[in-house]
């Protein structure tokens, strides 16, 4: 059962931007699809929570430079 995580995030300012991260973001375990839209501020990820979890998506964010500002959105199961 996969879950999908919404995190807002600081510093993306470009569509290279957004290709980084979500390259960086694929690299996690567990991580299946990952996609960041500069224009929103928003990456979206969908997750293995068997495998992974928010926290280390947002650790991954952290790593790739960016800043996760809000990481209350509790995602939806499927």
């Amino acid at each position: 059962m996969a879950e999908n995580v919404t995190l807002q995030v600081e510093g993306m300012t470009c569509t290279g931007c957004e290709q980084r991260l979500s390259k960086a973001l694929r690299r996690v375990d567990g991580v299946r699809e990952a996609t960041a839209d500069h224009r929103t501020g928003q990456v979206r990820v969908r997750l293995d929570p068997a495998v992974t979890d928010r926290a280390a998506v947002a650790a991954q964010v952290h790593t790739a430079g960016y800043t996760v500002v809000d990481d209350g959105d509790t995602g939806e199961p499927r």
